[in-house]
């Protein structure tokens, strides 16, 4: 997530925070979400820090693939993601604009919980 471009990582942050808001009120659908993770797993790979966010990008569009959905691994796994999200915003190449942006998408992640 270097710099503050156009890139497909910066356009999939604005996305997701687009979606989301602050995650209060947030109204997605499965295939939504399953939209929203597919984009993340395109972005990520390779990008320095985001390794420990994939796996967990990729079980959560698994399992809400599914159609059977536990809404306590869901909770698990998008509070696991804001927390590791939020790891990355402390990053040292990470731009100040875009660590705001992640920390943003960190606390939505976190208060969208709440609505699961």
């Amino acid at each position: 997530m270097e710099g503050t471009g156009t890139t497909l990582e910066h356009r999939m942050l604005n996305d997701t925070l687009g979606a989301l808001g602050d995650g209060h009120q947030a109204r997605l659908t499965a295939e939504q979400g399953i939209l929203l993770l597919e984009g993340w797993l395109n972005a990520l790979p390779g990008d320095v820090g985001a390794e420990r966010i994939l796996a967990e990008v990729e079980t959560l569009r698994d399992h809400l693939k599914t159609g059977e959905y536990d809404n306590e691994k869901i909770r698990h796994l998008l509070l696991s993601m804001a927390s590791h999200t939020l790891s990355l915003s402390h990053e040292p190449h990470i731009e100040s604009h875009t660590a705001q942006d992640i920390r943003l998408l960190a606390n939505a992640l976190r208060n969208f919980t709440s609505q699961i």
